[in-house]
């Protein structure tokens, strides 16, 4: 399958992702370090390919997005990896592809690079087609962040398959696809969760109680869900706790935060680089289950409590994550005080979450040096 061989040992990466602040740039940035870390010789270029080739829509289209997941989500629903969706759109799909064709030659010749990844499936589309239509030899490889994928995945022109978990391969080879594509690696994460950090330095420079437990908070890059609502109830419940919440670009909400006056201890992040730190010091985290966040989650060994995931592929992943015991799921707000009482006790268990996540091999911290060593070798 992936017998691309070149004389030189020095390589050319091209990585592709789309929106700027995403999983798919993070997965993007982690997989750019796992490179450079496995071939300090190695030249990675990585691009939002949606905005590279249609950068006058890209803008529009993320806020489209943004309105309908957080306004009617029931339309992202009804609209996600539908057989019915899928096939109607094909016709669409392919005018695009075509439109892209020069804008992939241009970058192509730029780059210059000896294999193509991405981190997402629009690009990955485009490159398919473009090596249907021209016959290019280039090696294609999908990288999956979420552990639960969709049909606009699967391309016969993809040389190989990255994903999070041997479930995720068995349902891409349900799809269609050759299992000797499909390699279950990990969702790629910096690599810098994968380093043994001194928990009581952190607890001590961040002005934190060892000896309570700490419910970290998130709503992915966009600071999305109900945080306000959720911080509300932990206050107010008899659970001694204290919190570490994390904004992203949500400034609205940090404003909020540092204004509100709570019983427990409380430290709110805006968009920040220290998620391993914040991690190693937390008993649970409530958050979206996004791709990256959850097998950031897991490398850390960390417990999760779901709740309000976006309809489509944070559901898939709850549902995964449930499935593996290595989460639990919250129908709402007002069930997260026992939800976290439950993982509280349940940590304590030799039999527990923890234990969970390390049998079903959940817990990937050198993922993204991983991937990169695995197609450097079959490039």
């Amino acid at each position: 399958m992936l017998n691309y061989l070149k004389m030189s040992s020095s390589k050319n990466i091209l990585i592709l992702y789309i929106t700027e602040r995403s999983g798919h740039h993070s997965a993007a940035k982690a997989l750019k370090k796992g490179f450079e870390a496995a071939d300090p010789a190695v030249k990675v270029t990585c691009v939002n390919a949606f905005h590279y080739i249609f950068p006058f829509t890209e803008r529009l289209t993320h806020i489209i997005y943004l309105f309908v997941i957080k306004r009617v989500p029931f339309i992202w629903k009804l609209l996600y990896d539908r057989p019915t969706f899928v096939k109607s759109t094909h016709g669409i799909k392919n005018w695009i592809h075509r439109r892209a064709t020069q804008k992939i030659r241009t970058l192509l010749a730029d780059v210059n690079p000896d294999a193509v990844v991405c981190t997402q499936a629009f690009p990955c589309g485009l490159f398919s087609s473009y090596k249907s239509e021209s016959r290019a030899h280039l090696p294609l490889f999908g990288v999956l962040t979420d552990f639960a994928p969709h049909a606009y995945w699967i391309y016969d022109e993809v040389d190989g398959y990255i994903v999070g978990s041997e479930q995720t391969r068995q349902w891409l080879a349900g799809k269609g696809v050759k299992k000797d594509k499909i390699h279950a690696l990990g969702i790629p994460i910096d690599p810098k969760f994968s380093t043994v950090l001194d928990r009581q330095e952190i607890i001590a420079n961040y002005g934190l109680d060892g000896g309570v437990p700490t419910v970290l908070i998130m709503g992915g890059g966009h600071g999305l869900g109900p945080i306000k609502d959720i911080l509300k109830k932990l206050d107010e419940s008899a659970l001694p706790l204290q919190f570490i919440v994390v904004c992203g670009i949500n400034l609205s909400l940090y404003r909020w935060l540092m204004r509100q006056r709570f019983k427990k201890r409380m430290l709110a992040f805006r968009f920040t680089d220290e998620i391993h730190r914040l991690m190693s010091v937390s008993s649970v985290i409530i958050s979206k289950p996004g791709g990256i966040t959850t097998a950031e989650a897991l490398a850390k060994q960390l417990p999760m409590i779901s709740l309000k995931p976006i309809p489509g592929q944070e559901t898939r992943n709850t549902d995964f994550l449930v499935g593996q015991k290595a989460a639990i799921s919250a129908s709402s707000v007002c069930d997260i005080v026992p939800a976290v009482e439950h993982v509280l006790t349940d940590i304590s268990k030799p039999t527990g979450m923890k234990r969970a996540i390390v049998e079903a091999g959940l817990n990937k911290p050198k993922s993204a040096e991983d991937i990169a060593r695995f197609i450097l070798k079959h490039v």
